[in-house]
């Protein structure tokens, strides 16, 4: 078996193609014409029952002035570089932003929406463990307004944290602030007003409180983090449909529950006590008009993230609510003979 002798010089980048030439005359011929010996000069060197085995460097001459490359040669192309995401709810490619905790965020949102369905179960069969139905769980007891305060505070906490931080990189985005600033107005409330608002207050079991409080951080953390640092909108998102429904529910919740709350306050005197049926905007209609809101406000927020965190706050706090309405409407009908038959549980003119 001969060997074919290098030489020549290196080839230029073209693909399967041996270049002959003799003088001035040149003609290009393929790879399996030059294999096979017929490419007149320089065939004559593989006519020896071989074919140039083109390794090393790939490349090989093949007689006087001629020269053969291979598809390997060739310069390739750079591969393409893809786009930041753009759009409502977008999420930053993996290798831009920290891609481990971003898929936690995830798991964390998909745990909530099933421990809200969890809870939902549960809450068919227990009595609530607070508020007038707090009696019948044992344990040591924290006055309400210590309880609420603690309870709700790292969920305010968590996104004035992230605001401070200097490495919030999606608070420079209109959106991303709005979103934050919805979580956190409703927080400052709950939180630091509605607690010194309460007149008198059942004491809450330390239980309780300290399952709110774990609550708070989880979702606290899952919100804020997400949308300080991963959630990803167009500039022109505060202007789109769902955004603006959402914002809209969002508000019109947060005023039917506060104003729900109000009315609960003034059921009674300063030296009355014991229970009367509230009356007056939406208790006309339901028996818990401000859980009514706290669900319309959350769905709002869902709708205007668009993310699945908000999703899933949004059930969570459907999936254990909802229960709690209709404990409250059971235990209307059965403490007053009087009150409204008319009066749904929690959704007007349907149930």
């Amino acid at each position: 078996m001969h060997r074919c002798r290098p030489g020549g010089v290196p080839a230029p980048p073209y693909a399967d193609v041996g270049v002959v030439g003799r003088g001035s005359g040149r003609r290009v011929l393929s790879d399996r014409q030059v294999g096979s010996g017929s490419a007149g000069v320089g065939g004559a060197a593989l006519a020896g029952h071989c074919r140039c085995a083109l390794s090393q460097a790939s490349q090989v001459g093949v007689g006087r002035g001629s020269t053969v490359s291979r598809r390997s040669d060739l310069p390739r192309r750079p591969p393409p570089v893809s786009a930041p995401p753009a759009g409502p709810g977008a999420r930053c490619p993996a290798s831009a932003m920290e891609p481990g905790e971003l898929r936690m965020l995830d798991a964390l949102a998909y745990l909530m929406g099933f421990a809200g369905c969890a809870f939902f179960l549960l809450l068919q069969r227990l009595a609530s463990p607070y508020g007038r139905y707090a009696s019948e769980w044992p344990g040591p007891r924290i006055p309400a307004r210590t309880a609420w305060v603690l309870q709700e505070l790292p969920a305010l906490a968590w996104p004035l944290l992230e605001c401070a931080c200097a490495a919030a990189p999606r608070l420079d985005r209109l959106p991303n602030r709005v979103l934050l600033a919805m979580f956190v107005v409703h927080y400052v409330h709950r939180a630091l007003i509605f607690p010194f608002l309460i007149r008198g207050g059942k004491p809450t079991p330390l239980f309780t409180c300290v399952s709110a409080f774990l609550f708070c951080v989880y979702n606290g953390y899952l919100q804020s983090r997400y949308l300080s640092r991963y959630a990803v909108y167009t500039e022109d998102w505060v202007t789109q449909p769902r955004f603006l429904a959402g914002c809209a529910l969002w508000l019109t919740g947060m005023v039917v529950n506060i104003h729900s709350d109000h009315i609960l306050r003034n059921l009674r005197k300063p030296e009355e006590t014991g229970y009367k049926i509230p009356r007056g905007g939406l208790f006309d209609y339901v028996t818990a008009a401000n859980y009514l809101g706290e669900i319309v406000e959350w769905c709002g927020f869902a709708l205007a993230s668009w993310s699945l965190q908000g999703g899933a706050f949004a059930l969570f706090t459907f999936t254990v609510l909802y229960p709690r309405a209709e404990q409250h409407h059971r235990w209307y009908l059965e403490k007053f003979e009087d009150y409204p038959k008319s009066r749904k549980v929690i959704i007007p003119f349907l149930y």
